[in-house]
């Protein structure tokens, strides 16, 4: 069995975007030596607050390729949006609801992180 990150359930704070209060999913790699949380999903009902961070957070770094958010949103909602990398977020931004998976590393060991 190859590598496999540690997954959580996290409530977001801290960050300005919409997604401040939420609770997402993210994963914790030790290519980047766990100085990241990687957002790997979320629920339902949290999508127009994901794709409104998405977008906001793009917009800033100037990596956006859409003109207008209404743009955008079509093309998320069509399901074409191809993102340009992962949105990550500092640990300090994310308080831990619950592990879902503990890193499994190729090795064979387990983590702790």
């Amino acid at each position: 069995m190859g590598y496999q990150p540690k997954l959580i359930l996290g409530k977001v704070k801290n960050t300005g975007y919409p997604i401040d209060g939420r609770e997402l999913f993210f994963s914790l790699w030790d290519y980047d030596n766990y100085e990241s949380y990687h957002l790997s999903g979320w629920r339902e009902d949290d999508d127009e607050a994901v794709m409104l961070t998405i977008y906001q957070s793009g917009e800033e770094a100037g990596l956006c390729v859409y003109d207008t958010l209404e743009d955008f949103t079509r093309a998320w909602k069509a399901g074409e949006y191809e993102p340009e990398g992962t949105f990550c977020l500092a640990p300090d931004n994310v308080d831990v609801l619950e592990v879902i998976q503990e890193e499994k590393r190729s090795d064979g060991k387990d983590s702790k992180k």
